[in-house]
């Protein structure tokens, strides 16, 4: 039984038009524009990665992705459906109600795996659809159909380096009122709220049921400076590399990840069985 990288930026030059593709490799990373579908199964296949994730989600600001990038990302990965899961998204604040229920059929018709929120890229709160936050129903509706389809979100917590990131909306405490009112969605805290909010990501783990600690962006040589007591919540944790963001040497970082002084079967859980009990890949397997 091989292991997960629950969190990369694998984003293919097929999948992104000229533009997207050129900011991409300009602000995050130059090496994806020479990215290949078979090259990356061969370094799974040696790294004995059993699949990955792929963070497809729209970034309008940023990159200027829409809702038809998890459609083309499922695309290009159908071939190898078995190593590869999608995790798209909706920009709620960027379609009605109605459009953003149209978008979330069709990715989950495609195969997606879960979702993606990431609040400081699309300036919206994890918890903007409560009354008191703005009442921002296309994000309500987000929580509504991956919990109604056993889907997982992933929201990305801590700060983002990146051009017209508002880190503000990094906090992970907005986080607590999604797992409150949606007590059976699965929610991946990506980064753990590094640097900023870890021990309050680490105790959201800890008192939240159906919120886990998703470890992407966190270098694995500094994971244990970063939540020391990381093994506590092994059952609860997943690894991932975060490749594609700037200065990941490549999944090849799971082997920093195994050589780390923790006890084996909190590797394992976190590397592997964690992961494998709540996403499923491409073909749903």
């Amino acid at each position: 039984m091989g292991y997960v990288d629950a969190h990369t930026h694998l984003w293919f030059p097929e999948t992104l038009d000229k533009e997207a593709l050129e900011r991409v490799c300009q602000i995050a990373n130059p090496e994806l524009k020479a990215l290949k579908l078979e090259k990356v199964i061969q370094q799974m296949d040696a790294l004995d990665i059993d699949f990955v994730v792929i963070m497809a989600y729209p970034s309008r600001r940023l990159w200027g992705t829409k809702e038809d990038f998890p459609l083309k990302v499922l695309k290009h990965c159908s071939a190898s459906p078995s190593r590869f899961a999608v995790f798209g998204g909706v920009e709620p604040s960027a379609l009605s109600l109605k459009e953003t229920k149209e978008a979330l059929e069709r990715q989950y018709q495609a195969g997606v795996s879960g979702f993606k929120i990431h609040p400081p890229h699309t300036w919206v709160k994890p918890n903007a659809y409560r009354e008191e936050e703005g009442s921002l129903k296309q994000l309500e509706a987000i929580y509504e159909f991956a919990q109604d389809h056993s889907l997982p979100v992933t929201i990305h917590t801590g700060t983002s380096a990146f051009p017209q990131a508002r880190n503000k909306f990094g906090d992970p405490i907005f986080v607590d009122d999604v797992a409150v009112d949606f007590p059976r969605l699965k929610i991946l805290i990506a980064h753990m709220g590094r640097p900023n909010w870890v021990s309050t990501a680490f105790q959201l783990v800890r008192i939240r049921a159906n919120i886990y600690a998703e470890l992407s962006g966190i270098p694995p040589k500094k994971l244990l400076e970063y939540v020391p007591r990381v093994e506590e919540i092994s059952s609860k944790a997943l690894y991932g590399s975060d490749y594609g963001s700037p200065g990941v040497k490549g999944i090849e970082q799971i082997k920093d990840f195994l050589s780390l002084p923790i006890d084996e079967h909190a590797k394992r859980e976190i590397a592997c069985l964690t992961p494998k009990r709540l996403i499923k890949t491409l073909d749903r397997g």
